[in-house]
């Protein structure tokens, strides 16, 4: 199995008690749809989720970037996407959290 694989398995497991979250490969990665709306991405061994005004915040507390890609006419930066802080993994609950401010804000709620 694929890192990429494993990590969509593992984050799939601990989004469990979220609500049903389906995997579809994108973007040479893997977009994580919750009712519809893709509110994470994991590319590169690394999981980005969608943010928005309610949100934010804690992602600029947390110092995490926004989703950035190279092209050939430079860096191109996608300011609604942030990598979630890795240490988020190590405790459920609060990734629960932060995957649920995640969905909120693909739904266009304010979180």
């Amino acid at each position: 199995m694929r890192e990429a694989d494993k990590l969509t398995s593992y984050l799939l497991e601990i989004l469990f008690p979220v609500g049903p979250v389906s995997p579809r490969r994108m973007f040479g990665g893997v977009g994580l749809f919750h009712r519809g709306k893709m509110f994470g991405l994991i590319l590169c061994e690394e999981l980005y989720f969608k943010v928005g005004d309610g949100n934010r915040p804690a992602y600029e507390a947390a110092g995490e970037p926004p989703f950035s890609y190279e092209t050939r006419k430079g860096v191109h930066t996608l300011h609604s996407y942030r990598r979630c802080p890795p240490d988020l993994l190590d405790d459920s609950e609060t990734f629960q959290a932060w995957a649920r401010a995640a969905m909120e804000a693909a739904a266009g709620k304010r979180v």
